[in-house]
């Protein structure tokens, strides 16, 4: 066999593989890159979209079998936690907010957790894990309508939205770390002081 046509074989293989490959990766890198984006990274701040109406109007039952609307909190400034049970980050943020909504309560910011889980099957599993990480806000369920209309395109979970007295949108996360919380605190503090 000769063996200089067998080495020219394998560097035009090993060549070939490693295109191949580097295409791949820039094919598949991008969307890695996407989905590894730091907590934060997806914020809305600018304060210039607000709710619509009929999302405002929605109606949502809360664990202690009232219904809400997300309307009955006009002219305060409303932090809306969009979670599960199951959601690891999401019980990461519970306590970070359970302190929020001691620190906010009397300076009118309400705070609502609203759960993806469905409240007919998951009603009982929602009341105990709310009491053992001793909830101290409203929890309620996002029906589908709600919880796309929130969402606003946006996948994952947990998400943070501070909608200010005005009913603008001052702020909207996806994901959790605790270096979130100063910053929830300083788009809290402003939009108090500027409403």
């Amino acid at each position: 066999m000769d063996k200089s046509n067998n080495s020219s074989f394998w560097t035009l293989t090993k060549i070939g593989i490693i295109i191949s490959v580097g295409l791949l990766l820039l094919v598949i890198l991008p969307a890695f890159q996407k989905d590894q984006r730091e907590p934060g990274d997806d914020i809305t701040s600018s304060g210039t979209v607000a709710l619509p109406a009929s999302l405002l109007e929605e109606n949502f039952k809360l664990l202690n079998g009232e219904s809400r609307k997300l309307a009955d909190y006009e002219g305060k400034v409303l932090l809306i936690d969009i979670w599960a049970t199951w959601c690891g980050p999401c019980r990461q943020s519970i306590p970070h907010l359970v302190e929020l909504a001691k620190e906010y309560k009397n300076k009118g910011v309400e705070i609502i957790g609203l759960t993806t889980e469905r409240d007919d099957p998951d009603e009982q599993f929602v009341r105990e894990f709310s009491a053992q990480l001793k909830i101290n806000y409203p929890i309620g369920w996002a029906n589908p309508t709600l919880e796309s209309g929130l969402k606003n395109r946006r996948s994952g979970i947990p998400q943070t939205i501070i909608v200010g007295r005005d009913g603008k949108i001052k702020y909207h996360t996806v994901g959790f770390h605790p270096k979130l919380i100063p910053e929830m605190k300083a788009v809290l503090d402003e939009a108090l002081g500027s409403e």
